[in-house]
């Protein structure tokens, strides 16, 4: 379902929400290779049966009650100006976390977020280049 009449300026401009999808990474991929993506589309869903981790891990969000969304960004800078955008993603989470919530989350570098000593999620950040520049960047947070 696209939810539209967002008052959003660019990121999320574009928002899609599926009740359950296989991955929204992967949709974002898709879409990115069909053609009929624009920048700062973001994709939420309740449940992923096929989510993305690092290393060719799975993710599964369960039955409701987590947080899974992949935004995708077109960039077109060489990959070391985006150096380090992993972990600053992160540091942003921990610091929105305290602020709203005063919940004291920790960085298991470079993606996982902890709460007392369990992983509580991560950030799964992957690139498509083209002539030596990235022209894509998707970003996938799971909660």
């Amino acid at each position: 379902m696209q939810l539209k009449n967002l008052t959003t300026k660019f990121l999320g401009k574009d928002f899609w929400f599926y009740e359950q999808i296989d991955s929204t990474q992967e949709e974002i991929w898709r879409r990115i290779q069909e053609g009929t993506i624009r920048n700062g589309t973001l994709i939420l869903a309740d449940i992923q049966t096929k989510g993305k981790g690092t290393h060719g891990r799975t993710w599964y969000t369960g039955q409701k009650g987590n947080l899974a969304f992949s935004f995708a960004l077109e960039v077109n800078c060489k990959i070391q100006k985006l150096e380090g955008v992993t972990i600053k993603i992160a540091e942003v989470l921990v610091e929105v976390f305290y602020k709203l919530y005063g919940i004291k989350l920790q960085i298991k570098s470079p993606n996982d977020l902890v709460y007392r000593g369990k992983k509580l999620g991560g950030i799964l950040t992957e690139v498509k280049t083209k002539a030596n520049l990235v022209k894509y960047i998707v970003i996938g947070i799971r909660y």
